[in-house]
């Protein structure tokens, strides 16, 4: 008997949350219609439909952190420290590791925070 591929697999289990935000944000502005007569302003359905993964995704990140902490906290372990960033995606810090990379030694940034901060370090890929 032939195996499933793992590409449609992946995909089975990808596209229902692919497809959950933007059902979300219809089925919301559907209900807004409804309940007051007239179609959302297009002001908000666009940035709306914009918005939907962006936001899914940053929730979704919030809530592991925060399950994380809860777990950890629960059976008495401490997360390991991370690299601190200022902007969302620790977009600062990629472009600090472009410019090292573009001169030199790529891990010259994650080198500078280990040696002086601390012995373990965890980051999320």
């Amino acid at each position: 008997m032939m195996q499933v591929p793992p590409g449609l697999v992946a995909l089975v289990r990808l596209v229902p949350r692919l497809f959950f935000a933007p059902t979300t944000v219809y089925v919301t502005l559907r209900v807004y219609e409804a309940l007051l007569g007239q179609p959302a302003p297009q002001w908000l359905r666009v940035p709306a439909y914009l918005l939907a993964l962006p936001a899914t995704f940053v929730a979704s990140v919030l809530y592991a952190r925060i399950r994380e902490r809860r777990q950890a906290a629960r059976h008495g372990a401490v997360i390991p420290q991370s690299i601190n960033y200022r902007w969302p995606g620790a977009l600062d810090k990629l472009s600090a590791l472009v410019r090292n990379f573009s001169d030199g030694y790529l891990g010259r940034l994650i080198y500078a925070f280990y040696s002086s901060n601390t012995d373990v370090l965890t980051r999320k890929m």
